[in-house]
Parts: C-alpha cells; structure tokens; sequence
C-alpha cells in the first residue's frame, strides 16, 4: 500500500534507496527474558531509557479524551495514523476518543523541513516554546531530527482540590496519596519527510502513537533500543524493513502507566509501573 505527502514525492518516506525488488525482512527484537532476575533488569532499564520524569514529582498521563488533528499529509492517508493511534489507545486501556468536532490534544505535523518549522514555530509561537524547560528547547531546535515532539501538563488535585500557585489546596492528609497528579493535556509531534524518507508510514505512525500517549524522552531516538519502536530511527538495517508495530515492551510501558495509582510519589509509581509490565509481559 502506498502512503502520499503535499510536495513530497511518495517515494521519499516508502522506498527511499531500497531497490524496488529488495523484499522486507522482520526485524529481531530482543526479547523479554524469561528468567525472573534477567527480567526485571530489562524493565528497568527500559522505564529509565523511554521515560521523561526529569524535573517532575511524577509521571503524567492523559486524563481527557483524546482529539487528534494531522496536518501536512494528504487526508487520504490520515485513517492509518489515527488506527495506530487508537491502537496505542486501547492498550493503555483507559483512553477515549473525544467526539467529531472536539478540541485537537494530539497534534501530528508533517513537514518538509522540520528545522524551518521549529524556527518558524519558535519566532511565530515563542511563549509555545519557551515554555519548555531549556534541554527541551534545544533538543527541538537541534537539526535533522525525524521525529520531535513536546508535551503539556498540568497540575490538579487527586480529588478535585483546587491548585493555587502550584500548590494543592488540601481537605485531608495522606500518608499514602501525594494529593496531586499531573494530567498529560497536549502532545505536539512534528515529522520531517526528508528525514524520514524510506520508513513505512505503518512505522512512522506506531512511533507518533508511542509519545502521544507517554512523556517519553526525546534522546530516546538517538538510543541503540531494539526493544522499542522508538528505537527504529537508530536502527542500520534497509529503512524498509522497520518495525511496523509496537513491540510488546512498548505495550506493556503504556499499559502500566495507565494501570499504576496517578497520585503517588514518582519513586512509587516507577516501582510499580515495572511491577505492572512485569506482569504484563509475562502474560503476553
């Protein structure tokens, strides 16, 4: 099946230099070990390599449906990235589609020139950008990235309370709850054609569904992960024969951030979100 982009010849994000005979291969994935030490090692090492908790209390997670608006590719092609999308969704487990005519909160971008883009964005939009804390703006400013992205966030009371001045104005104490979570309300993807030339749309677009629904790491890219989709751009195999799908890593991480308790401490929940892909990957 072929996939087309405004101003960008087709061939560019399907085939790139692969030779129109050479046939895909599947791409081995390292697998989760089923020696119960071995792993937990691996779990770990995958929460601390994907998750993006720098400078917060704790890990963030979409509360409100989600409203997805994909600009820059034809509408044609859309229905494959919103599938993907749901997908992600439905394994997260807790994740509805808002109704037609909502307010986007996932926001895909494909574009020619990712840098012009963020340079446009940045001088058009600064407080967008700005926004972010310093070693995100210079990872989206950094050139020839594929794939970037930014998120939103908010702080709100476990039970309603009003937040003031980033502080929860709180009814009862807690020994066990926080009394805050942080609620995921925006994610902004931007996908340079260019740099993704010869990658699968199929592929591209279980990458989009992995940071839409997760605050994943934005170096994550340039991380050598075979156990992830996010992996795939640091991958030297023929760009043709990418992971199409998710791996089961990627769907465990998703399903235990949705499962795990929102208003607990950051080193509570970490324990239990590899505690819940643990199961997850042993049932799976």
């Amino acid at each position: 099946m072929r996939y087309a982009f405004r101003g960008t010849a087709l061939l560019f994000l399907l085939l790139g230099n692969t030779p129109p005979d050479q046939k895909p291969t599947d791409i081995i994935v390292t697998a989760p070990s089923r020696a119960p030490k071995e792993l937990k090692k691996q779990t770990l090492n995958f929460v601390r390599t994907v998750s993006d908790t720098a400078e917060q209390i704790q890990f963030s997670r979409r509360d409100d449906p989600f409203c997805v608006k994909i600009a820059g590719i034809d509408p044609a092609y859309h229905g494959l990235i919103r599938k993907k999308i749901r997908d992600a969704a439905r394994v997260a487990n807790s994740q509805k589609e808002a109704p037609e005519g909502c307010k986007p909160n996932i926001v895909v971008i494909f574009s020619n020139n990712g840098d012009a883009l963020m340079e446009a964005l940045k001088h058009k939009y600064p407080a967008l950008i700005n926004a972010q804390p310093i070693r995100k703006i210079d990872e989206l400013m950094q050139s020839k990235k594929p794939v970037r992205w930014w998120y939103a966030t908010k702080i709100e009371g476990a039970n309603g309370e009003p937040v003031i001045d980033g502080r929860v104005l709180r009814y009862t104490a807690s020994l066990i709850s926080s009394g805050v979570e942080i609620d995921l309300t925006s994610t902004v993807v931007i996908v340079d054609i260019n740099q993704s030339n010869g990658y699968p749309l199929e592929s591209v677009a279980s990458y989009i569904s992995m940071v839409a629904f997760a605050q994943i790491n934005g170096t994550t890219q340039e991380a050598a992960i075979s156990t992830s989709i996010l992996g795939m751009f640091n991958d030297t195999r023929p760009r043709i024969t990418a992971l199409r799908n998710l791996t089961i890593w990627d769907r465990a991480y998703l399903h235990a951030l949705y499962k795990i308790a929102p208003d607990r401490p950051i080193w509570q929940q970490r324990k239990r979100l590899r505690g819940a892909m643990l199961e997850y990957i042993q049932e799976n």
